[in-house]
């Protein structure tokens, strides 16, 4: 599905029809979708074959902080999805109650908490807390590599004089250009330091009113010569061992769980996080919290960067952040736990109405 049709009738009902399609010929045991678009046609037709179902929601805080028909439309969209999930199709005509059919997988606690609130009469509703998708197993075989030769974490390397503080740093972004992620305020930051990189791995969005235009890019490169527009890279932090690197998350968007702060963590780069965006993983030490999506405390977090640098205290920050991303947030500790759910499903409880109609039609060959 096209993103930028997403809100287009037509694109909506032609996917659906071919999701239809491609299930019936496909008969799987188990759909598993990601998205509000994708869950809800997924739903339609899990509820037309009587299949079991995992429904991914990457991240509903720009949702529930919205006002209006945004919010509105979220939550019915939402009670509809549940609604068919507590139903399934016994024969060509007849559809009855099931249980137990369908799992929620939300990555983060907050959305759980939201729906709870907002969507009443959820008694059957299994719902499941898998933070985000993983660091990918490239970033933890190269983290040792990348934390012998950190900026922060070997003075004695990037230092002439022992009591020298770096005055140039390399700070990342690494999003959709999209001013709920907070672009325009990495931007403005530059201005402060006019000796540092400002690094911008990201595209426009052509399909959202929030998204920068090429012209915006256009007018960014003319006014600040230390941004550079670096276009959508695949994997931007394993690039290079970048000089003083700092990750700066200043979103407000509301996504499910920002992976990029646990990749910069596995890789021993310090991470300056807005409060929405630090909130969403739950353990406060692994980023430097701004509590205002504000220029001041995001420079007030600089000089905390800096100053646990001169204090050595860096270090046990960074190389605790790079254990807990290692450890608890890993690709393949994610992975287990999604085949754990898979696992929980008992087909005998609920028989697909298409897998069982095709049986009886495979026992049944000789009669036809």
């Amino acid at each position: 599905m096209s993103r930028a049709k997403e809100q287009n009738i037509y694109s909506f009902l032609i996917s659906s029809l071919r999701m239809i399609l491609l299930i019936r010929a496909v008969k799987p045991k188990l759909i598993h979708s990601h998205t509000l678009q994708a869950n809800l046609i997924s739903s339609i037709a899990s509820f037309l074959f009587g299949i079991n179902c995992v429904f991914s929601f990457a991240g509903i805080g720009r949702f529930y902080n919205s006002k209006g028909l945004s919010r509105i439309f979220f939550i019915t969209i939402f009670r509809f999805i549940y609604v068919l999930s507590n139903y399934q199709r016994q024969s060509r005509f007849r559809y009855s109650a099931v249980k137990k059919r369908t799992i929620f997988i939300f990555q983060n606690q907050n959305d759980i908490n939201f729906i709870k609130k907002e969507i009443c009469n959820l008694k059957n509703a299994r719902f499941h807390l898998i933070q985000g998708s993983g660091v990918p197993n490239k970033y933890i075989i190269k983290s040792e590599a990348f934390k012998n030769n950190s900026s922060w974490l070997n003075k004695d390397k990037n230092i002439k004089k022992k009591n020298d503080l770096p005055t140039k740093f390399t700070f990342i972004y690494c999003a959709r250009l999209l001013k709920n992620k907070g672009i325009l305020i990495f931007i403005e930051l530059s201005k402060y330091y006019p000796e540092s990189k400002f690094l911008i791995y990201g595209s426009v969005d052509k399909s959202s009113r929030d998204s920068l235009s090429e012209s915006d890019l256009i007018k960014f490169k003319k006014m600040f010569k230390n941004i550079y527009f670096m276009n959508n890279k695949k994997y931007p932090l394993l690039k290079e061992n970048f000089y003083f690197p700092i990750l700066v998350v200043p979103s407000f968007y509301g996504e499910g769980f920002p992976r990029g702060i646990i990749e910069a963590n596995t890789l021993s780069i310090p991470v300056i996080a807005s409060s929405n965006s630090a909130s969403k993983i739950g353990i406060k030490e692994l980023t430097y919290l701004s509590k205002k999506n504000n220029l001041k405390n995001y420079k007030d977090c600089i000089s905390k960067v800096v100053n646990d640098y001169k204090t050595g205290k860096i270090i046990k920050k960074l190389n605790f952040a790079r254990e807990k991303a290692i450890n608890k947030f890993s690709e393949e500790k994610i992975v287990k736990q999604t085949l754990e759910i898979y696992d929980s499903f008992n087909q005998e409880v609920n028989k697909s109405y298409l897998l069982t109609k095709d049986n009886d039609n495979l026992n049944n060959w000789l009669a036809q």
